[in-house]
C-alpha cells in the first residue's frame, strides 16, 4: 500500500513539470520561428508570391486562415471546458457510486451481524440443548425444535431479502417485464403511492446488460419519485418499437423537476444518464412544473446469443 502512494504522488508530481516544458517548448517556437522568417524575408516573398496570383485573390487567403485559426482555438477551447466539466462529473459520480456501494456493504453486515448472528446463536443453543436433554423431557425438545425452526425460516427470509437487493432473481427465472411489475408492485406497496406498469412487445430474450440497465434505471426512477416528487401515481411505459428500440418513460404526477430539486437528484440523474449512454442510448427529462415530470428512454433492444 505505501508503495502505491508513493507511485501515485510521483506521477502526480512530474505532471505540472510536464505541463510546464511544453509551455515552455512553445513560448521557444516563436521567438525562433521569428528569427528564420526575419532571416528570410517570409512575410515579403509570401506577400510577393501572392501578388503575383492576384487573380486568384490569394492575398485574402492570409486574413481567412488566421480567422479559421482563431475560430478553431475558440472552439477548443469551449470544447476543453466542456472535457474538463465532464471529468469533474465523472469524478463526482465515482466517487457517489464507491460511498453508496461501502454504504450498502455495511448494511449488509449489519444485517448479517444483527439478525443473521443472532439466529445462528438461538439455532446453535436449540440445539446443545436437544442434544443434552433427557429421556422424558420431550416438551423442551419440542420447544428447542420449533425455536430452529422459526430462526431457520427468519435466516432463509433474510437471505432471500439480501439477493434480492443485490441481484432480483425473477429477473433470471422469467423476465424483465415480470421483473419490473414485481419492482413497480413492491415499490407502490412500500411508499403508498400507485405505480401502474404497462409493457408492450418487449423481446423475450433480452441480452443481460440492457435487461438490467432497464431495471435500474426503473429503480433509481421510481426512487427519486419517492423521495423528491411529491407524488401520488407513477406510470412506467416499456415498449420496442419496429425498428428495434426500446422505449422506457417514467411518469409521476408530482412537483416536477425544480432548481432545488437538482442538486439534491444530481447524481442520481447523472448515474441514469451514464447507464443510457453505455449502452448508446439517450434519456430525456420532460418537466412541467407542478404538472410533474416525465423521463424518457430510448436504447437499441440487444438480444442475448
Amino acid at each position: 500500500m505505501e508503495h502505491h502512494q508513493l507511485a501515485g504522488s510521483g506521477r502526480s508530481g512530474t505532471r505540472p513539470a510536464w505541463r510546464a516544458r511544453r509551455i515552455v517548448a512553445c513560448c521557444a517556437l516563436a521567438p525562433a520561428f521569428f528569427l528564420l522568417a526575419a532571416r528570410l524575408d517570409l512575410a515579403e516573398r509570401l506577400a510577393h508570391a501572392l501578388w503575383r496570383q492576384e487573380h486568384w485573390q490569394l492575398d485574402e487567403l492570409v486574413l481567412s486562415l488566421l480567422l479559421l485559426v482563431l475560430a478553431l482555438a475558440g472552439f477548443a477551447v469551449r470544447r476543453g471546458r466542456q472535457v474538463a466539466l465532464l471529468l469533474a462529473q465523472n469524478r463526482a459520480l465515482t466517487q457517489r457510486l464507491l460511498r453508496a456501494q461501502e454504504e450498502e456493504r455495511c448494511a449488509l453486515a449489519r444485517e448479517l451481524h444483527d439478525e443473521v448472528g443472532q439466529d445462528c446463536t438461538a439455532i446453535r443453543a436449540a440445539a446443545s440443548y436437544i442434544l443434552r436433554a433427557r429421556d422424558g423431557d420431550q416438551a423442551n425438545v419440542q420447544a428447542c425444535a420449533a425455536s430452529i425452526a422459526r430462526s431457520s425460516e427468519a435466516l432463509h427470509a433474510m437471505v432471500r431479502s439480501m439477493l434480492r437487493r443485490l441481484r432480483p432473481p425473477v429477473l433470471d427465472s422469467l423476465g424483465l417485464a415480470p421483473a419490473l411489475q414485481a419492482l413497480c408492485d413492491s415499490w407502490s406497496q412500500q411508499h403508498g403511492i400507485a405505480c401502474h406498469f404497462a409493457p408492450q412487445a418487449i423481446p423475450a430474450e433480452l441480452d443481460d446488460g440492457t435487461a438490467i440497465a432497464i431495471y435500474r434505471l426503473v429503480q433509481e426512477g421510481l426512487t427519486n419519485v419517492a423521495r423528491h416528487a411529491g407524488a401520488d401515481r407513477a406510470t412506467v411505459e416499456l415498449r420496442a418499437d419496429a425498428h428495434g428500440l426500446l422505449h422506457l418513460a417514467i411518469e409521476d404526477n408530482g412537483r416536477g423537476l425544480r432548481q432545488d430539486m437538482a442538486q439534491d437528484c444530481g447524481f442520481g440523474m447523472l448515474g441514469m444518464r451514464e447507464r443510457v449512454a453505455g449502452l448508446r442510448g439517450h434519456i430525456r427529462w420532460i418537466s412541467a412544473l407542478g404538472n410533474g415530470l416525465r423521463i424518457e428512454v430510448a436504447l437499441a433492444a440487444r438480444c442475448a446469443a
